[in-house]
């Protein structure tokens, strides 16, 4: 008779509240309270879901989700600097490998898995959510435009993808894996970060009208754009060179400031006469010459900098002695027919 009561029995999640996280001060309280590795994995699987609330004098908003996305994210390619000295020695059980062994990992292990989770969230839900649409698109601009309008977002961005030292004088990019083959989201990343590109150097900012009413500050807006665009330009010149892509920037050569160029410069100048590739003894570059000679993809940008500018130049005071030429016939025809 017992048995057959508890064969009966409601399901027990009928007696329960079931609710998603509501709003961001609950998702980021719920995190900061969390200890087990099962519940931050799932927050971070589902933080983008959370509804953003637009009302004056709101917590959070989006902005904050996705710093906190970045900073969760930030080292997910080196499990070295998850290590904490308080660990030593601690392992987990966390379940059984394909052949039915117990299954143990070091808390290290279980921080990168969650700094990982953070990537693929971001790839998902941002690096490939703003990436489109193509750059051709009529609303390629405006896309960019609310992505890259708030200045933490930006700096966020640079943050992430910073330089770090690499092996020899060599510079690599945070956030990028050591693979040679980059995952699914890494394309993401990449894909997001060319598209990044064109809008730095193609922006030219909201059109103001003489009769707007809000002039000032749509003018301050594309004077505040325009120089966190151009400060941020050498930092993508590093991004570019690291992802072998800075033959992007022949698009805009010309355009190019002294920041920009002393950047390509520095990266030039990084390369090195190797005695096992060259007849020479090992050293560092000593001019562009020779950093051109071993191949430096940012030298020989520099060299066709130069060409295309000389050119310019020329072609400039062509047209200019032409002009001159035509106002003078004409001048003289005048004065003939006088």
């Amino acid at each position: 008779m017992d048995t057959e009561k508890k064969a009966v029995v409601a399901n027990p999640l009928l007696a329960r509240e079931v609710r998603p996280v509501l709003k961001l001060k609950e998702f980021f309280e719920g995190w900061e309270a969390s200890k087990d590795f099962d519940e931050m994995l799932g927050r971070l699987h589902t933080g983008f879901n959370v509804p953003v609330q637009e009302y004056a004098g709101q917590e959070y908003d989006e902005i904050d989700l996705l710093i906190f996305y970045f900073s969760i994210a930030d080292g997910w390619t080196d499990g070295y600097i998850f290590q904490v000295p308080a660990d030593k020695g601690k392992k987990y059980q966390v379940g059984y490998d394909g052949n039915g062994n117990l299954k143990f990992k070091a808390p290290s292990e279980l921080r990168q898995e969650l700094a990982r989770k953070a990537f693929d969230m971001l790839c998902l839900h941002f690096f490939k959510k703003v990436e489109l649409p193509h750059r051709h698109h009529e609303d390629f601009n405006n896309v960019w435009e609310r992505t890259i309008s708030c200045e933490r977002v930006l700096s966020a961005i640079q943050f992430f993808f910073r330089t770090e030292k690499g092996i020899g004088s060599t510079i690599k990019i945070r956030n990028f894996s050591y693979r040679s083959e980059r995952s699914h989201g890494e394309q993401h990343a990449v894909s997001f970060l060319l598209n990044l590109t064109h809008f730095m150097w193609e922006w030219e900012g909201l059109e103001v009208p003489s009769w707007f009413s809000n002039k000032e500050a749509k003018e301050r807006h594309n004077l505040e754009m325009r120089k966190r665009l151009d400060s941020a330009k050498p930092w993508m010149i590093e991004v570019l060179a690291y992802l072998n892509r800075l033959d992007i920037l022949g698009e805009w050569l010309l355009e190019l400031d002294g920041h920009c160029l002393e950047k390509l410069k520095e990266i030039a100048m990084r390369n090195e006469l190797r005695a096992d590739r060259y007849p020479f003894k090992s050293r560092p570059v000593a001019t562009l010459d020779e950093a051109c000679y071993v191949g430096s993809k940012a030298a020989w940008l520099l060299k066709e900098y130069e060409l295309k500018k000389s050119e310019h130049q020329r072609l400039e005071m062509i047209c200019a002695a032409e002009l001159k030429k035509q106002e003078a016939e004409q001048e003289l025809k005048k004065l003939s027919r006088d």
